[in-house]
């Protein structure tokens, strides 16, 4: 059964996502026992730091391998560091890429079940408090990203 994630990156990071189909968790994150192969990866940009994607969805990806631990620095942040943060990633291939207003969207998510405060669903790893969102969310996410 597939199961669909929302995760929230920097802008930065989604460009090496978007490059290099990989995604990566800090150690002892609960995404690498959530998330398995043939999952669906929804990605948010934060606004935070971010230049022009900030506050939108920016893609969706099909989970294609299991999660594996590696120890060089990948991210724009580790490089910055000169340490590992994410060390447990995991392979992803694009299904659609493209920009969907976050705002625009609440009012017809399901997920998002306090309207007034919208992005406390965008936190965690994974959000949506570590749970999936319904396929017909992620739908309309995937539809909408133009």
């Amino acid at each position: 059964m597939v199961r669909y994630w929302v995760f929230t990156v920097s802008e930065e990071n989604w460009f090496v996502i978007k490059e290099k189909y990989v995604y990566g968790v800090p150690e002892g994150s609960k995404a690498v026992e959530l998330v398995k192969p043939g999952d669906v990866a929804v990605f948010y940009v934060k606004k935070k730091g971010s230049k022009k994607l900030g506050g939108k969805f920016v893609g969706a990806f099909s989970v294609i391998s299991n999660w594996f631990r590696e120890l060089k620095p990948l991210w724009p942040d580790e490089i910055r560091e000169g340490r590992v943060k994410y060390s447990r990633r995991i392979r992803i291939k694009p299904i659609k890429l493209g920009v969907a207003d976050f705002t625009e969207l609440v009012p017809r998510l399901s997920f998002i079940t306090n309207k007034e405060r919208p992005y406390v669903f965008l936190i965690g790893i994974p959000a949506n408090l570590g749970k999936p969102i319904p396929e017909e969310d992620a739908k309309l996410i995937i539809e909408s990203l133009k």
